[in-house]
């Protein structure tokens, strides 16, 4: 039967909206050598699908040593390093599907702080001292991290909490640090700021100073 122009995008439409399956899961995260490593992947199945028990298989390419395919998901610890090209089945009484996925197996993340270090300078007649800013990247895109610290006069807010992405305009994710040294007497402060990601390699501290200087009216 011929169909028109017109017609055929439609029915392609109409093909895709009615699969019984479709990855929701578009990329894998990256795994680190010799640590625990967990990765899900989320299949949607056609409400009008009697069943809704899904079946995973590696249908192409090899998982890296160390890792296995567990109900829903990769799991494991990898044991070597590299770039690993596969193609994951999904498959009810329904249906199946295949998508093909690149896990990167490398190093542990290390995460990255400029400056080294941070000197902030209050005079007790004087405004509030500006914000100062603290750049965080890493080796891995995309990376979640967390700031700690123990001092009740600096406060750190991050702008992301994410390393930037592939593509990304930014050099790092900005995190900002401001002090409140209202109620402080004159003299100098320290402390340690803590930047930390899960399973990194590295934590890296930068050291805050605070210097409070008498103003010209108490001195």
């Amino acid at each position: 039967m011929w169909l028109s122009r017109s017609v055929m995008p439609v029915l392609a439409v109409l093909a895709c909206a009615a699969a019984p399956l479709e990855f929701r899961t578009r990329g894998l995260p990256w795994a680190a050598v010799g640590s625990n490593y967990a990765a899900t992947f989320e299949v949607r199945v056609d409400a009008r699908c009697p069943r809704s028990d899904v079946s995973l298989a590696v249908v192409e390419g090899a998982l890296p040593r160390g890792l296995e395919l567990e109900g829903n998901g990769f799991t494991g610890v990898p044991r070597e390093t590299g770039t690993f090209h596969l193609r994951v089945r999904a498959a009810n009484i329904c249906g199946a599907i295949e998508q093909d996925f690149t896990l990167l197996v490398t190093g542990k993340p290390i995460l990255r702080v400029t400056p080294d270090e941070v000197a902030i300078e209050y005079h007790t007649d004087g405004p509030m001292p500006p914000p100062r800013t603290i750049l965080v990247s890493s080796t891995w895109p995309e990376l979640p991290y967390s700031v700690s610290g123990d001092s009740t006069w600096l406060h750190a807010s991050q702008r992301e909490g994410l390393t930037p992405g592939p593509g990304s305009a930014f050099a790092g994710d900005v995190v900002s640090v401001e002090a409140d040294p209202k109620g402080l007497p004159p003299g100098t402060y320290e402390t340690t700021l803590t930047f930390s990601t899960y399973q990194g390699a590295v934590a890296p501290e930068i050291r805050v100073r605070l210097t409070v200087v008498p103003g010209l009216g108490t001195r």
